[in-house]
C-alpha cells in the first residue's frame, strides 16, 4: 500500500498536468519516486506528462516511464487510464482501447473513461465491442439525449436495428413534453433515424406507416430526404404510382435533379415503352418546368434518326443562343453513339456559319473546337479555337481551351504559357489561377507554379505560398508537384547514367557540372518523395480528424450524416489522389532501394572537398539559398529535400518497412488495379514474394493488357534470378510465373 502522503502528492501532479503546467506536475511527481519508485500512478502520469511538454517530438524517456508504470501496475485503474490517454495521444487507438477497457475491468469510477474508449473503438471500427461501453455510459448518464443516440448508433452499427429501434423510441417518449425550438432539429434528425433503421431491419411496409406519421406530425425539417425515403420505400413495395405522385412533389421542390426524372419514369413504367410515349411525358414536363434541363434533355438519350435531329436542334440552338458555356459538357453524354455526334457536328457547324450575333457565333465556335477536340482532331481544334479567338479576343474560356488542345498535342510549355494568358484576362478567379498553375506543373516548371499559385495563399513572413499550401492541405497541388519533381528526376537520372558511361579526362568545370547534376538527381526525388509523403500526411489527418466527431455528432443529433461520413472514411484511402501518390511512393521507394548508385554515390556530398573559387562557393550558397525557398514545405523541416528519407530507405530503415507496409494494407482492394499495383510495390520492397505473386495475379485477373503486368512481370523475373532470393522462393516464382503469364506476354517481356 502507498502512503497518503504519497497520494496526496500525485493528485496534486494530476491538477498541475490538467491545468497544463507540466513542468510544475514533474517536480511534484519526481519528489514522490524519489521516495517511493514503484509509485506505478506517478510512473506513469510522468510518462505522460513527459509527452505533453513537447507533443510533437516527445523525449523516448516518456514511453519508458509508461511502460515502467503500466506493466506493473496493470490491475491499478488510474495507470490503465493514463496509459490509455497516452496512446490515444499517439493515435494509437487499439492500444488506447485496450487500456480503456482494463480501466474499467479495474473498478475505474470515472465514467467518462466509457465515451472515450466508444471512441477509439469506433475509430478502429470494432464495432462488436462498441454497445457495452456506449449502453454503460447511457446508464450511468440518462438525462442527457446525445448517450441515447450513441447506443442507437452502436446497435445500428452491428445491425441490430430493433434494438436502436427501441433506444430511440424510448428516449422520445420521456421528453416529447419537455422539447424546446432549439431541440426540434435534433429531434428531427433523430426520427429520421429511427425511420432508416425499421427500413434497414426489412419491415419496409412499417418503416411507410412511420414515415406517414412524421409527415402528419410537421416535426421532420428535411422535407427533401423525407420525400425520397416516401419514394424509395413506395417503389419496393410496389406501390409505383402512388411513389410516381411523391416523385412529382419532388420535382416541384428540385427540376433540375435528373434522378427524380428517371425515377418518375420507372415509376410510371414508361422506360420500357417507346420512344413516342417517352417523349409525349416529357414534353408535358417541360411545359410545367420550362426552365429545367433535364426535360429537354432526356429525350435525346432515347431518341433516333429525324426526331433526334429535330429535338437536338432545338435544344442545341437555344443553348448556344442563350451562351451557355457548358453546352458541350451538357451534350457530352450523347457522343457515345457515333451517328449521335455527326448529327451535333452538323447542327452545330450549320449555326456557326449563319448565325449574326457575335457572341452566339463566338459560343458556337468553342463547341465546335470541343467537338474536335473530344473526337481526337487535334489540328482541326485547333484551327477552330484560334479562329475564334482572333473574333474575340477577351474570352477566358476561349485559351483555357486552346490550352487544353496543345496539352493533348504534348506541347506542355506552351499549353502553360496559353493557360496563363486565360489567368491574365481575369485575375480575380481563382480557379482559373489554379489551372494556370497545374499547367506549369505539368510543364515541369515547378518555380513558376508556385509563383502563380503564391498569388492567392497567405504568405506571412515566407517567401511564397509553398507551405501554406502544405498547411490548407491542398492535395491537388502536392500530387502534381511531386509528379513533377518526379519527371525532373528521371530526366536527371537518365542524363546522370549516360554521362557515367563516358570515359573522357573531365575538367574542373566538367566535374562541378557533374556533381551539381548529381545532386539534382537526388533533390528531385526527395522532393517528389516529400510531397507525395504530404498528401499521405494530409489523408491520415482526414481519418485522425473523424475522432471527434464520434462525440460532436452525437452532441449535435446528426446521426445519419455521423453514419454517412464512416462510409466515407471507409473509402478513404481508395481516392483517386491518394492512390496516385501511394503509386508515386512505392515506385519510387523501390527504384531507390535497389539502385546501386543511391547507395553509394548520388547520396554522397563531394562539392565539399572539390577546390572550389570563392566565386563558386558563393553562387552555390546563393543557388541553394533560392532552392530552400521554393521547396520547404514546413516551416519547421530540417529535410528540405528528403536526403534523410532517402537514406533510410537505402538502409532499409525499419519505419520505412513499417509505413509501406501499412501503406499496402490501406489501399488494398482486389477490384482496383491501381491498389494491386501498390501492394505489388510494397511486399517487392519488403521481400514479401508470395504476396508479391498474389497481387500480380489479380492485376491480370483485372486487366492482362494493363502495362502493369509487363512492369511487374519484369520485377518477379529479376527476382527469379536475383542470387540473393532463397532457393525456395525462387523456385515458387518460376512455377508461378509459368502459371500465370501465357506465352505471348512472357515473349513480350522478354
Amino acid at each position: 500500500m502507498f502512503s497518503t502522503k504519497d497520494d496526496n502528492h500525485f493528485h496534486e501532479a494530476l491538477r498541475l498536468y490538467e491545468a497544463k503546467q507540466y513542468k510544475k506536475a514533474l517536480k511534484t511527481l519526481d519528489s514522490v519516486l524519489k521516495r517511493n519508485p514503484k509509485h506505478y500512478q506517478s510512473l506513469s502520469l510522468k510518462g505522460l506528462s513527459l509527452f505533453y511538454q513537447d507533443p510533437l517530438n516527445p523525449p523516448k524517456e516518456a514511453e519508458q516511464y509508461i511502460l515502467k508504470g503500466s506493466s506493473n501496475g496493470s490491475s491499478n485503474p488510474v495507470v490503465c487510464h493514463i496509459t490509455g490517454l497516452y496512446y490515444r495521444a499517439l493515435k494509437d487507438y487499439s492500444n488506447a482501447a485496450k487500456w480503456y477497457s482494463l480501466a474499467m475491468e479495474n473498478k475505474s469510477p470515472n465514467k467518462g473513461i466509457l465515451r472515450d474508449l466508444a471512441s477509439c473503438l469506433t475509430q478502429i471500427r470494432d464495432y462488436k465491442h462498441l454497445i457495452k461501453p456506449r449502453v454503460e455510459y447511457l446508464d450511468d448518464q440518462p438525462t442527457y439525449r446525445a448517450n441515447w443516440t450513441s447506443a442507437a448508433v452502436a446497435y445500428y452499427l452491428n445491425g441490430q436495428y430493433v434494438n436502436a429501434e427501441n433506444i430511440l423510441t424510448k428516449i422520445e417518449d420521456l421528453i416529447k413534453d419537455h422539447l424546446t425550438d432549439s431541440d426540434m432539429f435534433e429531434h428531427s434528425e433523430c426520427l429520421l433515424f429511427k425511420n432508416r433503421a425499421i427500413y434497414e431491419d426489412g419491415d419496409i411496409a412499417r418503416a411507410l406507416s412511420n414515415l406517414e406519421d412524421l409527415e402528419k406530425s410537421g416535426l421532420i425539417g428535411d422535407g427533401a430526404k423525407l420525400l425520397e425515403y416516401k419514394a424509395e420505400y413506395l417503389e419496393k413495395l410496389d406501390k409505383k404510382q402512388e411513389a410516381s405522385v411523391v416523385f412529382r412533389t419532388l420535382l416541384q421542390r428540385n427540376p433540375e435533379n435528373y434522378g427524380y426524372y428517371l425515377s418518375l419514369e420507372r415509376c410510371l413504367g414508361t422506360d420500357k415503352m417507346g420512344a413516342r410515349v417517352r417523349l409525349a411525358l416529357y414534353e408535358k414536363l417541360a411545359k410545367y418546368y420550362p426552365r429545367s434541363d433535364p426535360p429537354q434533355f432526356i429525350p435525346l438519350t432515347f431518341l433516333e434518326g429525324e426526331e433526334f435531329a429535330k429535338k437536338a436542334e432545338q435544344y442545341l440552338v437555344g443553348q448556344l443562343r442563350r451562351g451557355v458555356p457548358s453546352t458541350f459538357v451538357n451534350v457530352k453524354p450523347l457522343y457515345k453513339k457515333r451517328s449521335n455526334w455527326k448529327v451535333l457536328y452538323e447542327i452545330v457547324k450549320k449555326f456557326y456559319d449563319t448565325e449574326e450575333n457575335p457572341l452566339s457565333h463566338c459560343w458556337a465556335g468553342y463547341y465546335l473546337c470541343q467537338h474536335y477536340y473530344h473526337i481526337k482532331e487535334y489540328e482541326k481544334a485547333l484551327e477552330s479555337i484560334n479562329e475564334v479567338i482572333e473574333q474575340t479576343p477577351t474570352l477566358v474560356e476561349l485559351y483555357m481551351m486552346k490550352a487544353r488542345v496543345l496539352k493533348r498535342k504534348g506541347l506542355l510549355k506552351e499549353a502553360a504559357e496559353e493557360m496563363d494568358q486565360a489567368r491574365k484576362l481575369d485575375l480575380q478567379d481563382r480557379f482559373v489561377n489554379s489551372k494556370a498553375v497545374k499547367y506549369y506543373l505539368r510543364a515541369n516548371e515547378i518555380r513558376k507554379a508556385i509563383d502563380i499559385a503564391s498569388l492567392f495563399t497567405r504568405n506571412e513572413g515566407n517567401p511564397n505560398g509553398v507551405q501554406d499550401l502544405h498547411m490548407m492541405q491542398c492535395v491537388w497541388f502536392l500530387t502534381e508537384s511531386a509528379e513533377a519533381y518526379e519527371r525532373l528526376y528521371r530526366e536527371a537520372i537518365k542524363e546522370w547514367k549516360e554521362g557515367q558511361s563516358e570515359e573522357e579526362e573531365e575538367d574542373h568545370s566538367a566535374v562541378l557540372a557533374r556533381e551539381h547534376l548529381k545532386k539534382r538527381v537526388a533533390h528531385s526525388i526527395g522532393l517528389a518523395i516529400k510531397r507525395f509523403l504530404a498528401v499521405v500526411k494530409v489523408f491520415e489527418e482526414y481519418e485522425d480528424d473523424q475522432f471527434d466527431f464520434h462525440h460532436y455528432s452525437m452532441r449535435k443529433g446528426t446521426p445519419r450524416t455521423y453514419i454517412e461520413m464512416l462510409e466515407w472514411e471507409d473509402r478513404l484511402y481508395h481516392e483517386p489522389m491518394f492512390l496516385r501518390s501511394a503509386i508515386g511512393l512505392s515506385r519510387l521507394y523501390l527504384e531507390v532501394s535497389e539502385s546501386e548508385e543511391f547507395g553509394s554515390e548520388l547520396l554522397t556530398n563531394p562539392l565539399h572537398n572539390l577546390n572550389r573559387t570563392r566565386k563558386e562557393k558563393k553562387e552555390e550558397a546563393k543557388k541553394r539559398e533560392e532552392l530552400v525557398k521554393y521547396s520547404r514545405g514546413y516551416a519547421k523541416d530540417e529535410d528540405v529535400f528528403g536526403e534523410k528519407i532517402l537514406k533510410e530507405i537505402v538502409d532499409r530503415n525499419e519505419e520505412v518497412s513499417k509505413f509501406l507496409a501499412q501503406l499496402g494494407k490501406r489501399v488494398a482492394d482486389e477490384s482496383n488495379i491501381d491498389s494491386e499495383y501498390v501492394v505489388f510495390a510494397v511486399n517487392q520492397y519488403l521481400k514479401k514474394y508470395v504476396l508479391c505473386l498474389q497481387a500480380f495475379n489479380k492485376v491480370c485477373g483485372i486487366d492482362k493488357e494493363s502495362d502493369y503486368v509487363k512492369e511487374m512481370y519484369g520485377e518477379l523475373e529479376k527476382d527469379m534470378k536475383d542470387e540473393e532470393t532463397p532457393e525456395a522462393v525462387r523456385r515458387i516464382l518460376g512455377s508461378k510465373l509459368e502459371q500465370l503469364v501465357s506465352e505471348q506476354l512472357v515473349s513480350e517481356a522478354n
